[in-house]
């Protein structure tokens, strides 16, 4: 900017300024400060050569402050624009009619309230509005039918196989529910825009939280393509990290590291595993250069990309207490619950049909006994503790088809999975207890 104007001698420079939310302090308004200062700094610098406009919106009560502050004596002329009053309104609107040459009705002066003052973006998007409606319902009505089609892609459900792949998922209802309302919001984001109105760029960061194999990665994969397959994300990439990944070893790395899984990331989402682990309580640390880093870069690019930070409920909850401007960024919390018994066993059966196999009778009420004594003791694994009993079950029946006339085997024996074949895995290096029908 300091080179737009000192280039532009004997004529003018035009800022449009989008200052940040005047509401909230943080790291990311100290840089408002500093951009206002040095802009005003080549403003003072070059006044006498370059007629320098700043735009500001009119709510940017303290962007504007800082602008008189750092621009000191030179001479300032501020324009504001004007509040028309309904006759205003009224005359401003019929005189944007006879410029596109069609006639007024009842229902674009319905549109104005008594009382109410209004800005020329105001009456234009109320026109706009009204002479579209116009357009597909008196003048052109032939493409009524084109609006009606539009209408109802906007209603559409979810598209794309990811969606329907965490349908099929057992549970996660929580997660599914949180879904869904964020791809609604995004589409009514775009309905507004497409009638003018004005559109709200909230951030999409979430927080899942729950214990290991609640399917908290596979979720995540899955919610970055769905954003992308309904047009809310460019790429659906999803980019795994830790802290081994954003923290580095020597001052000056971890800023960096941090800003380069960020481009990484963009146009799907950052999946902060264990994001705790970043200041491992200990002040001053790297890891507080790291999430000083995150917090600025999740605000940078909040609608390039979407934050995930995952973890143990306890830990998370802890974690995000301590970082205030962390947490007010998230969008979503989103609970992982453990699963029940049954759950489990769905969740066996699920993974059995995508492998190919099933379950005897005998095998299946088995898996319920296991899962239901498993679940009880600490450091349950969930679905992985699902999986690890199915590989052990498959290496099992493996080792029982080979005893055997491997010739007369048919393609059922083949993929049945038998009571025999079921043992319990062994966790953190203890044996324990074979339950159920194993001889």
């Amino acid at each position: 900017m300091i080179c737009c104007i000192k280039y532009a001698p004997g004529g003018a420079v035009i800022v449009q300024y989008h200052a940040n939310d005047d509401s909230e302090e943080d790291d990311h308004a100290s840089c408002d400060n500093e951009i206002i200062a040095r802009l005003c700094e080549a403003a003072k610098r070059y006044c006498n050569q370059v007629l320098t406009i700043i735009c500001l919106p009119r709510a940017c009560t303290k962007a504007k402050g800082l602008f008189y502050e750092n621009l000191g004596t030179i001479s300032v002329v501020e324009l504001q624009e004007e509040f028309a009053g309904i006759v205003r309104a009224v005359r401003f609107l019929k005189m944007l009619a006879k410029e596109a040459g069609i006639r007024t009705d009842r229902k674009l002066f319905a549109k104005l309230e008594d009382g109410k003052e209004y800005l020329a973006p105001d009456i234009h998007r109320i026109f706009d509005d009204w002479y579209n409606s116009k357009l597909l319902t008196t003048v052109y009505p032939q493409y009524k039918d084109i609006s009606a089609a539009k209408r109802e892609v906007i209603k559409a459900a979810p598209k794309g196989s990811a969606y329907d792949e965490l349908q099929e998922m057992t549970g996660l209802d929580e997660a599914k529910q949180v879904i869904r309302k964020a791809l609604s919001f995004y589409k009514m984001q775009k309905l507004y825009e497409n009638k003018g109105m004005k559109r709200d760029h909230p951030a999409m960061h979430m927080v899942f939280t729950g214990n290991p194999g609640t399917a908290k990665t596979t979720v995540a994969r899955l919610f970055a393509q769905i954003m992308k397959d309904n047009g809310l994300l460019s790429k659906g990439q999803l980019v795994e990290t830790g802290r081994g990944d954003l923290v580095g070893r020597y001052v000056g790395w971890t800023a960096k590291t941090v800003r380069a899984r960020f481009q990484e990331a963009l146009g799907g989402v950052l999946f902060i595993d264990e994001a705790y682990s970043l200041v491992d309580d200990r002040d001053g640390s790297y890891g507080d250069e790291a999430i000083n880093t995150i917090v600025q870069e999740m605000e940078n690019h909040r609608e390039e990309l979407v934050v995930i930070f995952a973890g143990y409920p306890e830990k998370m909850e802890g974690f995000l207490q301590k970082n205030p401007g962390l947490y007010s960024r998230i969008a979503f919390h989103v609970p992982f619950a453990d699963y029940d018994t049954q759950e489990l066993c769905r969740i066996a059966c699920l993974i059995g049909k995508k492998k190919g196999i099933t379950f005897s009778e005998d095998a299946a009420a088995k898996l319920e006994t296991v899962f239901d004594a498993a679940r009880r003791q600490n450091g349950f694994g969930n679905g992985r503790y699902v999986r690890n009993v199915l590989e052990q079950a498959r290496m099992c029946q493996a080792a029982r088809l080979l005893d055997t006339d491997t010739d007369a085997l048919s393609s059922e024996e083949l993929s049945v999975i038998k009571a025999e074949d079921i043992i319990v895995p062994e966790e953190n290096g203890q044996k324990k207890r074979r339950i159920g029908f194993a001889s």
